[in-house]
């Protein structure tokens, strides 16, 4: 995994977020969050801020856009996220990101995340659909940093080609490692997927080609009944999510859930991170989530 040094000589993205009035009580919420410092780098932008909450002024919501139309072979993309306490972000990015295609075989795209929460922070990080092309090959890294009364929810949506065009399981393959640490650098959960395409001898069983959409999600949430969560999560019929078939299970040393997905479609997927997002908020007493 890249360590810290490396990706401060080449990021192409880099927030901070603080409290504007800081407080010895990090239970008590006295200051909004505001961005520090902020840097960018093609091919990556960042939204000005916005505050559609009413009922949390304290939450601020960012949009990553891109000036690039995808991922193309040999990008590179680094991405630096550093929340202080008691500061709250949910962040998503601009449309799909799309993997082009990558016909020579050594060549990829990679994707590297460093996040850090701090005390009574909140990150919801809900980016859009990852399409992988024809002959696409993307490889991903995710470490997170979170301090023992930091909160998270992270999900991915990954649909295997274009399939309007009939590109199904078209891609070379797709890589993902997590990994979640305390504040100190204690593990806590750790993760590593490969998805092939081309080579993929399951993706014409019928459990894959009537579901192709996938989804994963990280929920992070101290002092939490986890298994009320897993039961909410679960309860499709009141999801109102036809076409999505999901499982949950609870992280070691109860940290939080892992939810694997998959779907016929990405709107049915997407309806359902609403869904579990509105559940774990109201699990922490925070109203449902607002779609701006």
């Amino acid at each position: 995994m890249p360590t810290l040094e490396i990706l401060k000589q080449t990021k192409n993205l880099e927030l901070r977020l603080e409290c504007d009035r800081a407080s010895a009580d990090l239970s008590v919420r006295n200051g909004r969050t505001i961005v520090s410092h902020q840097y960018t780098a093609y091919p990556l932008g960042i939204s000005r801020t916005f505050r559609s909450d009413l009922a949390n002024p304290d939450h601020i919501y960012l949009y990553i856009t891109s000036s690039s139309p995808g991922l193309l072979a040999n990008d590179q993309l680094n991405i630096s996220l550093q929340l202080a306490a008691n500061t709250h972000l949910r962040l998503s990015d601009q449309s799909a990101t799309k993997v082009h295609p990558m016909p020579i075989a050594t060549s990829k795209a990679t994707a590297n995340y460093e996040i850090e929460i701090g005390e009574a922070a909140t990150l919801e990080f809900i980016p859009e659909p990852l399409i992988l092309f024809k002959d696409a090959t993307l490889e991903q890294t995710t470490h997170i940093k979170c301090h023992q009364q930091g909160k998270l929810f992270l999900s991915e949506i990954i649909v295997p080609g274009r399939l309007a065009r009939g590109e199904f399981y078209d891609f070379n393959y797709y890589s993902s490692r997590l990994q979640i640490t305390s504040s100190e650098g204690e593990l806590w959960f750790t993760d590593a997927m490969r998805l092939e395409g081309k080579h993929n001898a399951f993706k014409n069983c019928e459990l894959f080609a009537s579901a192709p959409i996938l989804g994963n999600i990280i929920v992070i949430l101290p002092q939490t009944n986890l298994q009320l969560l897993s039961t909410n999560l679960e309860n499709l019929a009141t999801a109102n999510c036809p076409g999505v078939i999901v499982a949950s299970s609870i992280l070691p040393q109860n940290k939080g859930l892992l939810i694997r997905a998959i779907a016929t479609g990405t709107h049915g997927l997407k309806n359902y991170l609403q869904y579990a997002l509105n559940c774990v908020r109201n699990l922490s007493h925070q109203p449902v989530f607002p779609w701006i």
